[in-house]
């Protein structure tokens, strides 16, 4: 892949970068291997996004893409580097990826309850993927045969104009992946619910064009639709490897989990905000365990508690970077930062 010549990772030539056989373990063979969770089965999006973030590393070295049926099973794999989706155009957060993300700090005790390893996975890069959705059926199903129709719930929600449209009485059935929706179209013979349909992407649509028609193309609401993903890595085990494609510059961003919304323009005051997404708290300490029982309360956060995902300019100075990282660590925590982006061009080169 072709990149455009800028200014690279970091502000750093990518001649001065490690390159990736400079870290990691080595096999019998003396390569240094890497793996890369993400959403599968063949043909999700989460594929094309690892595909994209795994070429902008150093070829000498493959880096292992590890499918995952869910995305909380991404979380929980131990890898190298983990693919999430973040956010769509149409169907807003990604609601799985921000309770992993989350929903395992306890604002009471910050990441002391996570391993290590989770500990150390932080986000470092972005991409934004064109999504497109097709209806897919098995041979021989026609559109007045569909009783049910079955995606993951971002496809589904993406598509709900499309489907109140054309199939207004189909039941909705979410699954794991996209992908994996049209798989089980071919796999599931059980036709207890009557004949159904699936949405999933052109490439898994014509990875099984044998089994499956395609009725519709272009069901999202929109044509400009993108999913956001994000790459995180683990610095756990050992020092990952950095990319060594060269990128143009671009406005980097810092997240963190914030427990208070109050917190947030006090000690973002100076930044630029981009997002902010929230997701119920898990802490169940008794302090709040009482307020949750008590008879009467006065604030929200005493039975709802909250955790805020926030989004925020990394300056572009290093002292008042590590002035907003202190700022946003003393009542939250880091999660990461996107240094950098894999581009509409790079993706378009696949």
């Amino acid at each position: 892949m072709t990149a455009p010549s800028a200014i690279s990772n970091g502000g750093e030539p990518s001649a001065k970068r490690p390159r990736l056989a400079d870290h990691g373990d080595e096999t019998g063979d003396g390569k240094t291997t890497y793996t890369m969770a993400y959403l599968g089965p063949e043909g999700t999006y989460g594929q094309m996004a690892a595909e994209a973030f795994k070429s902008c590393y150093d070829n000498d070295v493959p880096i292992e893409l590890i499918p995952c049926p869910s995305i909380s099973a991404i979380w929980k794999t131990s890898s190298t580097f983990h693919v999430f989706p973040l956010e769509n155009t149409i169907h807003g957060g990604v609601t799985e990826t921000l309770d992993c993300l989350l929903s395992n700090l306890n604002p009471d005790k910050g990441m002391t309850e996570l391993d290590e390893e989770k500990k150390s996975r932080k986000i470092i890069a972005d991409l934004a993927l064109p999504i497109s959705h097709c209806l897919v059926v098995r041979k021989g199903v026609k559109k007045e045969d569909i009783k049910w129709i079955r995606s993951h719930e971002q496809a589904l929600g993406q598509s709900s104009k499309f489907i109140e449209t054309h199939f207004p009485t189909a039941k909705l059935k979410t699954y794991p992946s996209t992908a994996g929706a049209a798989v089980s179209l071919i796999n599931d013979l059980d036709e207890g619910e009557g004949k159904g349909a699936a949405l999933c992407s052109k490439a898994a649509a014509k990875l099984y064009e044998d089994k499956l028609d395609v009725l519709y193309q272009g069901t999202q609401g929109i044509s400009n639709n993108f999913t956001r993903f994000v790459l995180l890595s683990n610095h756990y085990s050992r020092p990952p490897p950095e990319a060594t494609t060269t990128f143009p510059p671009y406005q980097s961003t810092e997240f963190y989990a914030i427990p208070s919304a109050s917190d947030i323009i006090a000690f973002f005051q100076s930044s630029q905000i981009r997002n902010i997404h929230s997701r119920p708290s898990p802490s169940t300490s008794d302090k709040d365990e009482t307020q949750r029982k008590s008879t009467q309360w006065t604030y929200r956060e005493e039975r709802f508690p909250t955790l805020y995902f926030v989004e925020v300019d990394a300056a572009s100075d290093s002292n008042n970077q590590s002035e907003t990282s202190k700022r946003g660590e003393e009542k939250g925590w880091f999660l990461g930062k996107a240094g950098w982006r894999v581009t509409d061009a790079q993706i378009n080169a696949l």
